[in-house]
């Protein structure tokens, strides 16, 4: 049922003006915004199930909207409900299964190379991505450079290796090529779940003895993660819809 759910919400992106070649570019059209709003035929009932709208009224919804929704979704998610789990799974064995990486996660203690760990470092990459830079000018522009580079290739890594669903992988690449959302506060909790339920077993790689801690961008990930312990229990407010609660327990 919870993959249904996703589903229906990932549904909701075709309805959203998005232009690209191929989904790791993908950019909203020109003039449209995280909260523009469009008109489409609910045919089977969707956003009704979904808590968009109410019934008989006018289907309308935002990127905002896809992007709360997938927040309430992920709250409780587990990697495997996002990706083509079949696929996942048998990539995963094979590279346990590998002598070389065997050897390696016996030496290190690690459960080898989890391939989680790609989506683990997209979503660091775009938090992190909006940082203060200290340095020329002509440093600063060869380092967003570098880590629009470095973005692209974790995001496609996902796609490919992952499996991760093509509409969120849609979305994501969206919210990285707009650097305007970069610090909207909800696709910062989008990209803070994301990375939660895809944080590697072994974290010491981000360990940086010259920063006496973790790097910057596992840094990023920790203050992000620290706002999310803090917006999360408002969703247990009186008043507010559940809204994944809603759907389970709707017979569709």
């Amino acid at each position: 049922m919870a993959f249904g759910i996703f589903e229906e919400i990932l549904r909701l992106v075709e309805y959203i003006p998005i232009r690209s070649d191929v989904p790791i570019n993908s950019k909203l059209e020109d003039r449209v915004t995280i909260d523009s709003q469009f008109r489409f035929h609910d045919i089977d009932g969707v956003a009704t199930r979904l808590g968009i709208i109410e019934p008989a009224i006018d289907s309308l919804v935002s990127l905002r909207d896809i992007v709360r929704l997938l927040n309430k979704f992920l709250k409780d998610a587990k990697i495997e409900e996002i990706v083509s789990k079949k696929r996942y799974n048998i990539l995963q064995d094979t590279i346990r299964s590998n002598n070389y990486f065997k050897y390696s996660s016996e030496l290190h203690q690690s459960s080898g190379l989890p391939l989680k760990g790609l989506l683990f470092d997209f979503c660091l990459s775009v938090l992190d991505s909006t940082e203060e830079r200290t340095g020329s000018n002509r440093e600063s522009i060869k380092y967003n450079d570098d880590e629009r580079i470095d973005t692209k290739l974790y995001l496609t890594h996902c796609s490919y290796l992952l499996g991760l669903h093509k509409r969120l992988t849609i979305v994501l690449a969206v919210i990285a090529n707009e650097s305007s959302l970069h610090q909207d506060k909800d696709v910062r909790q989008l990209l803070t779940l994301l990375a939660r339920l895809s944080e590697p077993d072994n974290i010491d790689i981000y360990f940086d003895g010259d920063m006496n801690g973790f790097n910057r961008r596992y840094t990023t990930y920790l203050r992000e993660l620290k706002h999310l312990a803090i917006q999360l229990p408002l969703s247990n407010k009186k008043g507010e819809q559940n809204i994944i609660k809603e759907i389970k327990t709707t017979k569709v």
